[in-house]
């Protein structure tokens, strides 16, 4: 592994993929005149989003400021595809996280999906980078999963030690995973010695985290589902769960900020910081491996 720094956090990304988006980043994928679409998957509190969050930030920088290319429904997602343009300096790059929600194999394709699989058809025209972050590669219908992505990283958490790790998969062997997978119930039985650690940093630092967070929060509030399953209290606890995590790293002043991110009054923030401060309960969810060039390229 390697250091490198973005946004003035650093943190380790594995050699041979620092070197695989060395080769794209930097308006380096315009002269290419390609794409990239890849695949992150695994169970929930895995660390999915990091992983895709470390590498995006390393080859487009600009992303840790401009939360609009960071994406948590279809629509969002089409918008910044079509608003978006790499050039000769710098390769800009796309998360949609929980895309599950708009690709889903097993639910009937929609207009929404109709859309989006029409803008990853046009998105090679704007040489992009695309990363879809989802529970499970399988959850995906079979033009993302495996015609238009370029390669697939299965994440796994250890389950003693917490260890955070990645499995790579060329084109051609997230392929037959899938092909397998459909048929024999989603296993992930494909040999690959492109794997490594990694560690759930967060790049941007501390503030970008708390944004992100938020972002994510008030997405997660907002869809439909949400809003059947989830009562004012178990909204009000995931709000604190941000508020609790900037008391932790010592972003207290930021009452404002996280305010307005979630569309609530700042006395309500207020409200929050004091409950945590006074012990109130809180329901708040709770050496490199080895790696060589057989496995073919992403």
């Amino acid at each position: 592994m390697v250091i490198v720094t973005v946004g003035g956090e650093s943190y380790y990304i594995n050699r041979r993929l620092k070197e695989l988006w060395d080769n794209i980043k930097d308006g380096k994928l315009k002269k290419l005149d390609e794409d990239r679409v890849y695949v992150v998957d695994g169970r929930e509190r895995t660390g999915k989003s990091v992983f895709a969050l470390q590498q995006a930030a390393y080859i487009d920088p600009t992303l840790i400021n401009d939360m609009s290319r960071i994406t948590f429904t279809v629509e969002d997602t089409i918008d910044a595809i079509r608003k978006t343009d790499s050039n000769d300096k710098e390769t800009k790059a796309i998360i949609f996280d929980e895309a599950f929600r708009g690709l889903s194999s097993k639910s009937a394709i929609s207009k929404t999906n109709k859309e989006l699989i029409q803008a990853l058809m046009e998105m090679g025209q704007k040489n992009l980078v695309l990363f879809l972050v989802s529970p499970s590669f399988f959850y995906l219908e079979l033009y993302a999963a495996v015609i238009r992505s370029h390669g697939l990283f299965h994440i796994i958490k250890e389950k003693g030690s917490g260890k955070r790790s990645f499995r790579a998969f060329s084109y051609r062997k997230k392929g037959i995973l899938y092909r397998r997978g459909i048929k024999k119930g989603w296993s992930y039985n494909i040999n690959t010695r492109f794997r490594d650690w990694y560690f759930n940093k967060y790049p941007g630092g501390k503030n970008f985290e708390i944004k992100y967070k938020a972002k994510k929060s008030r997405s997660l509030m907002g869809t439909e589902t949400i809003k059947k399953e989830l009562g004012s209290e178990e909204k009000r606890e995931l709000r604190r769960g941000i508020v609790k995590k900037a008391m932790e790293i010592g972003y207290g002043d930021k009452k404002k900020l996280i305010a307005e991110l979630f569309g609530v009054d700042v006395r309500t923030i207020q409200d929050d910081f004091k409950k945590i401060s006074s012990n109130t309960p809180e329901i708040i969810p709770k050496t490199p491996i080895n790696d060589d060039n057989e496995e073919g390229n992403l």
